[in-house]
């Protein structure tokens, strides 16, 4: 199993540092725009033509530098930057084997499919959840540059929740690479499906029924007031062990 790991560990290695790296320069670039955004939130406000996004200032402007970091690195940066991991990491996960013709050769050592699903499915979720954490304790050091602080506890707990929606996700793009012949298109249909659900969000009436929803910056501020959405966490929790548990049935009945 070790050697399964660090053999797929290899092959992300790049991909994960390149994407750490993006989502630490958005949240360094996003704090040191703080001071500017601050001052100008009124007049900011009255210019944005979407009601969910002048939900978001109007919690800045209530509470300041928590909701705004919250926005900044979890509803957008890891939304945006996690999905985009994940398509690239995660899409060619099993379908590559297929697409290139080597699923025979991958299955025909001494380890059950189920095994190098598994150890896969664990490598690629450290490799997206890993960086989220690392960017965001790093941001708790860096806030500071600009007179603002943010509490270790709930910037963890923020952390951990968008860690088991991006593990949904993951296990999503794990299904769907079982299902899939080409290496790409369990990617492409991740990120329409997000696209969708976040162009939802933004219309006003449907916008409760978006995956956007579950990662707002209402959810933040409840998890900044000491308000973790446990039940909620337990779903995504929920729906990834289902996904994975399918994608290991439909894996091993898949003939190559």
């Amino acid at each position: 199993m070790m050697v399964l790991a660090r053999q797929y560990a290899r092959g992300l290695l790049w991909l994960t540092i390149g994407y750490f790296a993006i989502l630490e320069a958005a949240m360094v670039a996003a704090i040191l725009y703080w001071p500017k955004f601050r001052d100008n939130t009124p007049a900011l406000a009255k210019l944005i033509p979407f009601q969910a996004l002048q939900d978001l200032l109007t919690a800045v402007q209530q509470s300041g530098y928590w909701p705004y970091f919250a926005i900044q690195q979890w509803f957008k940066g890891c939304s945006l930057f996690g999905v985009a991991a994940i398509a690239f990491m995660g899409s060619g996960i099993i379908a590559r084997e297929a697409d290139q013709r080597t699923a025979e050769f991958l299955f025909s050592r001494p380890v059950s499919r189920r095994t190098v699903l598994r150890v896969r499915s664990l490598v690629l979720l450290l490799a997206v959840v890993l960086p989220v954490y690392l960017s965001s304790i790093s941001a708790i050091w860096i806030s500071p540059l600009v007179d603002e602080r943010l509490p270790w506890r709930a910037t963890l707990l923020a952390s951990t929740y968008m860690a088991c929606f991006l593990a949904m996700l993951v296990a999503a793009t794990v299904l769907l690479s079982v299902l899939s012949t080409h290496q790409l298109r369990a990617g492409v249909i991740v990120v329409g499906i997000v696209l969708l659900s976040f162009a939802q969000y933004l219309i006003q009436g449907i916008d409760q029924w978006s995956l956007f929803a579950t990662i707002d910056v209402w959810t933040f501020m409840k998890i900044g007031a000491g308000e973790f959405p446990l039940v909620r966490s337990g779903c995504f929790v929920a729906a990834a062990l289902a996904m994975l548990f399918a994608a290991e049935m439909r894996l091993e009945r898949r003939v190559w």
